[in-house]
């Protein structure tokens, strides 16, 4: 006979997996999923000004946020309460500064847009499209599930470039980028899956708000053309949303079957008349861009001189001037690349100066100036747990061994993730404070 506390435990977890099963309203499938709408609101309001912050702020181009809202409620308005797992989610719109090309969702409806994309895009109805589509991924819970399975992004978009080792070591050798305190997010890797669920979901929406179903099609191509010719440009994009040529094959047989007599709104001229600022400012974004793609690949003199011929034709953009800062610091030009940072701590771009600012003041051993920054980032409620690693490091240089012990303490609790930074913080911590056994 079986033991009674096996069979409580045997359909306690029954129990557990049949209350955590949702119905996807795409496919009418059950998807396994364990978080609840409060968690997903409270997890994105942490996430998602991290991820702005990496991608230099929100554009201050009113007129262009304005029109993006305006296309992305249009398609929320003809939304049925069986197209969404979770009701009533607080949908948003905004265009981000970065010059990449990409489109992301927060599980609460937080939608971005960078400018990089927008520049790409040929009319109103490929807009639709992208909005569409991450409307469907926030609809069909896509992050949820990806939570769930313990596959989210924990907290490593955007990386640092460490060098530490288990071994005894100087955390002066840490990280040669700066810039990357504060630049956290909360993005899923989709899988094929549900990036076909997604593009059939945002066809869906778009045609039932007017728009021609070809915009989505036209937006596949235009991403594979993209990535075939510049592929740096796209990357980051197809890291998160995985493109296939069975993909834009899918679409393009749906459109065929199911909208081949819909005829909708293409809004080309519309488009351009809204992007036309943005568009005045291609040369320079696609310097930055340059650069971008130079201070990764460590050639920080031409990212130097990229990042000043994109700012010479768009002064103060603040997404130019701090990549002239971080590759002013790759470049070890420490003072310029904080008079650089300081120039954008009062922009959109703010959290991602003072992370630089706080780096370069490591860099330099200024362990008081440090504290200010990761403070003043604490403060404006950064979620990244790396941000109590280097008020460690900053801690202990000014010998403040308590604060230091509970910084790393408070670091390695909130990490999930394997690092050389977790490594180094128990390195230190033994050294700090080590366990009575140790002693």
């Amino acid at each position: 006979m079986m033991n009674t506390k096996i069979m409580l435990s045997f359909f306690g977890a029954a129990l557990l997996f049949l209350t955590g099963c949702v119905t996807n309203p795409i496919t009418g499938e059950q998807q396994f999923n364990m978080v609840s709408q409060t968690e997903l609101l409270n997890l994105s309001r942490q996430a998602a000004p991290e991820q702005f912050g990496k991608d230099y702020g929100i554009s201050s181009d009113k007129a262009l946020n304005g029109y993006v809202q305006s296309v992305g409620k249009r398609l929320l308005a003809v939304l049925k309460s069986t197209d969404m797992i979770y009701q009533n989610m607080p949908f948003s719109f905004q265009v981000v500064n970065a010059t990449y090309v990409n489109a992301y969702a927060f599980p609460d409806g937080t939608i971005a847009i960078t400018r990089g994309m927008m520049l790409e895009l040929e009319n109103e109805a490929q807009l639709a499209a992208v909005l569409g589509h991450e409307i469907a991924h926030v609809n069909c819970g896509h992050t949820a599930s990806a939570m769930s399975k313990g596959t989210v992004m924990d907290l490593v978009v955007g990386g640092t470039s460490a060098y530490l080792t288990q071994k005894e070591s100087s955390w002066t050798e840490v990280a040669t980028l700066a810039g990357q305190i504060g630049t956290t997010a909360l993005l899923a890797n989709y899988s094929r899956d549900q990036e076909r669920q997604a593009d059939q979901g945002g066809m869906d929406y778009m045609v039932r708000a007017g728009y021609n179903p070809k915009g989505m099609v036209d937006l596949m191509k235009l991403l594979v053309r993209i990535s075939n010719s510049n592929p740096s440009m796209i990357e980051q994009m197809f890291a998160s949303h995985p493109m296939s040529t069975e993909r834009l094959e899918t679409a393009t047989k749906r459109l065929q079957s199911t909208y081949g007599a819909v005829k909708g709104r293409d809004g080309v001229q519309e488009y351009a008349v809204a992007t036309a600022g943005v568009r005045s400012k291609k040369a320079a974004l696609a310097a930055f861009a340059k650069a971008e793609t130079q201070v990764a690949s460590k050639q920080s003199s031409s990212a130097i001189q990229s990042a000043q011929t994109g700012l010479a034709l768009l002064p103060g953009d603040p997404a130019g001037t701090l990549i002239l800062a971080d590759a002013l610091a790759a470049a070890g030009q420490i003072a310029a690349a904080k008079q650089a940072a300081t120039a954008a701590v009062n922009t959109s771009a703010s959290l991602r100066a003072e992370s630089l600012l706080a780096q370069c003041a490591l860099q330099q051993k200024d362990y008081a100036t440090a504290l200010i920054h990761l403070n003043t980032l604490e403060s404006k409620k950064s979620a990244d747990s790396r941000l109590f690693f280097y008020k460690g490091v900053a801690y202990e240089g000014l010998n403040r061994k308590a604060e230091a012990v509970k910084s790393y303490d408070t670091y390695l609790m909130r990490s999930k993730s394997a690092t050389s930074e977790s490594a180094y913080a128990r390195q230190r911590l033994q050294k700090l404070a080590p366990s009575p056994a140790q002693k």
